[in-house]
């Protein structure tokens, strides 16, 4: 939809920092916006700006973008704010204004002054409290952030809407919390069996307290929760081996696979030193299997620890894997402790001409 010609209007996108751990709030951030929304121009200069990410996007928002926006891990409000003066705006003048706003802050704010504001959404406090750590009954030093579960849902879109996840390691069963908030199917393989059924018992806790009605069925390694009302999810909770997933998971494929790769650091310990592990080997056997449950041009968002998986090792077992890597030149590690300096990675199935 075009804008009236005698009008600037930028979407004001705020952030504000909702986890202690460092790495996933700034550049992720952008990189979410940039990837959910296309036609964002770019991200406001973070040295002028005060804290929190803002980016400046031209022309209005469809509707699938602002269903986008609802998922986007730690946007918190998007303003519009239009300013309205009595003449027509060339193109070329429109973007040259709309970048002086992105650059100077003294410009900003005399925009602001005189703008018309709409604030046309607002983060969904709910999901905070539903799909944070403490709703589990058990404490864990190794659960997952549920900010990275979504950074990683969201990193692995590519223009069409994800209908089915697999994390192939799939721990405690978090990243089915967060397929459950989106109305998504997801599965889980975890090769340890206390955790398989910690998962079984976190996801049928999380429908009841949603009031979700389901069926639940175990049949040997596998248990399957179906929802049922106006819409049917699946979610399955898998016992096995990662490096066997498709052998686990027969005649199915999804449309993104997103894993929190072992660290190489033993949970919740302050003196053990890092032991070298042969993650290099773990994840060189593993992605033939993840590759086979991937559909053509599939996602895979990996976080792994820098410290025990380099990460030209990574791009090289992408490379041999026929995977090609998106995000190629965005930095999305962080640190996260003297032992984690973790790093996220999408890569994408690649097909073969016909």
């Amino acid at each position: 939809m075009a804008k009236p010609a005698n009008s600037i209007s930028v979407y004001y996108f705020q952030y504000k920092q909702r986890s202690s751990q460092r790495g996933i709030v700034g550049r992720l951030s952008e990189t979410e916006i940039f990837n959910l929304l296309p036609r964002v121009i770019a991200a406001a200069t973070p040295e002028i700006y005060p804290p929190g990410s803002i980016l400046w996007h031209s022309g209005e928002l469809t509707p699938q973008e602002m269903e986008n926006c609802r998922w986007m891990t730690f946007l918190t409000q998007v303003d519009k704010l239009e300013w309205t003066e009595g003449r027509d705006w060339p193109v070329d003048e429109l973007a040259a204004t709309t970048n002086t706003l992105r650059q100077d802050y003294d410009a900003f704010q005399a925009f602001l002054e005189t703008a018309m504001h709409q604030t046309i959404f607002s983060l969904d406090k709910d999901w905070v409290s539903t799909i944070a750590p403490q709703v589990f009954d058990y404490q864990s030093p190794a659960r997952q952030s549920p900010y990275l579960i979504r950074a990683m849902i969201n990193l692995s879109y590519d223009g069409d809407a994800i209908g089915c996840v697999l994390d192939p390691m799939g721990g405690y069963g978090q990243t089915l919390f967060e397929c459950v908030l989106r109305g998504i199917d997801g599965a889980t393989l975890e090769i340890s069996p206390t955790a398989s059924q910690r998962s079984a018992e976190n996801l049928r806790k999380l429908l009841q307290r949603l009031q979700i009605p389901f069926e639940e069925s175990q049949a040997g390694n596998c248990h399957l929760f179906v929802t049922q009302g106006t819409t049917q999810n699946r979610y399955q909770i898998v016992n096995g081996d990662t490096r066997k997933a498709d052998e686990y998971l027969p005649n199915q494929q999804f449309d993104s696979l997103m894993t929190d790769f072992p660290y190489g650091v033993r949970a919740g310990s302050r003196t053990d030193k890092l032991v070298p592990t042969d993650y290099d080997r773990l994840l060189d056997a593993a992605l033939p299997s993840w590759k086979r449950l991937l559909k053509p041009h599939g996602t895979i968002v990996m976080a792994y620890n820098l410290y025990t998986l380099p990460r030209e090792t990574v791009r090289a077992l992408i490379r041999r894997h026929g995977f090609r890597q998106r995000f190629a030149a965005v930095d999305l590690s962080g640190w996260i402790s003297d032992k984690i300096h973790r790093d996220i990675v999408a890569f994408e199935k690649m097909t073969l001409p016909s």
